[in-house]
């Protein structure tokens, strides 16, 4: 496990390879071509790394096997939107805006929100994203609570969660959401320690 801040440009292109196995199938409905779909992960995987280390706790054996990422305070959006509009078509980047807005979370409080959880392919199943969930717990404070949003038919997320203590506190169901990101239901679950 690492918490360093080398950010090489090897870690760059290890973290997009992840966030494409992850969001693969959400940016499936974008119908963007897969170099504006690599491009736009490759923006997203270099900003966070560059503004929000701090909010990435990462599992590597020489390249990322998983990483798990708190949504910031506050975002430097205008510098990942300049990089994308800069790079793709007007129609890509609003759709690619859109697809990032969407998944966007307003956190109240204590609350430390999983903006996302992300194994390789081939490390799924080996307990990574069970580790990368144990070490955030760790670190939250008393009075802190963990949340996040999955799909509803994702059952071995659910599964995930649901062994990690996390409780479903709302499920609701997008159309938007649906063909921008391929989620049409989802659950709002949630962590808050022992105090449940």
């Amino acid at each position: 496990m690492i918490i360093s801040k080398d950010n090489n440009s090897k870690d760059i292109e290890d973290m997009t390879k992840l966030l494409m196995e992850g969001f693969g199938g959400k940016l499936g409905t974008l119908k963007l071509p897969e170099k504006e779909q690599e491009f736009m992960l490759r923006c997203l995987a270099d900003h966070i790394m560059k503004y929000h280390w701090d909010n990435l706790i990462i599992i590597r054996d020489k390249k990322i096997l998983g990483t798990l990422f708190i949504k910031p305070k506050k975002w430097n959006v205008s510098e990942i939107s300049t990089r994308l509009f800069k790079k793709l078509c007007l129609r890509s980047f609003l759709k690619a805006s859109i697809f990032l807005w969407m998944l966007d979370h307003r956190t109240k409080g204590k609350e430390i929100h999983i903006d996302f959880l992300v194994v390789s392919e081939s490390n799924r199943g080996r307990g990574i994203g069970g580790r990368l969930i144990e070490t955030l717990k760790s670190r939250v404070d008393a009075d802190q609570y963990i949340t996040l949003f999955v799909s509803a038919t994702n059952v071995a997320a659910r599964r995930l969660y649901e062994k990690q203590d996390f409780q479903v506190k709302r499920k609701g169901t997008s159309v938007i959401g649906a063909s921008f990101h391929g989620i049409r239901n989802w659950c709002f679950m949630e962590w808050r320690g022992s105090c449940i």
